[in-house]
């Protein structure tokens, strides 16, 4: 598996799509090959689901930003091993993960997302972005601290049961 989609729908998304669209070019910088613009710690708290996991886990958030007609190679994150992640905006890209071995062909499988819908997103497996028609806006979870090294399993493990 290499994503989980998790039940509670987020109340700040609406928000966050409105910030994302209408921040300054200022306001925008490189993160690990990203465009990226962070999301304070307070706002985040304004959403349940947030709120609760940041009692036991240690975070930050930010909005990333992909150009329209665009695409994100094949790659792992080489910092974080798993995300929690959002599409805000840019419903008509795809994001795609490898089922094996990366080369020429290959099986994948598309995450879809849906609105105000978190999902746990393992890092680890080789995943792929193409952006089409707008630009596209993901709310994303950098876990720091004492969870830098959180693996996919062991978020996943926090939302079981």
């Amino acid at each position: 598996m290499s994503y989980l989609e998790l039940p509670d729908k987020s109340i700040i998304a609406g928000d966050m799509i409105h910030i994302a669209g209408t921040l300054p070019p200022e306001a925008w910088g490189e993160y690990y090959n990203f465009t990226a613009s962070p999301v304070p710690p307070h706002f985040m708290q304004l959403d349940p689901m947030l709120a609760k996991l940041s009692e036991k886990r240690d975070f930050i958030g930010g909005l990333l930003k992909m150009q329209p007609n665009s695409c994100y190679n094949w790659h792992t994150d080489t910092k974080r091993k798993v995300s929690i992640n959002m599409l805000l905006g840019g419903f008509d890209s795809h994001c795609l993960f490898a089922t094996d071995e990366v080369s020429i062909n290959m099986g994948v499988k598309e995450l879809k997302y849906k609105p105000r819908t978190y999902y746990v997103f393992d890092t680890q497996t080789p995943h792929t972005v193409i952006n089409f028609n707008e630009p596209r806006y993901l709310f994303s979870i950098e876990f720091v601290g004492k969870d830098e090294n959180l693996t996919f399993s062991e978020l996943c493990a926090d939302f079981e049961g």
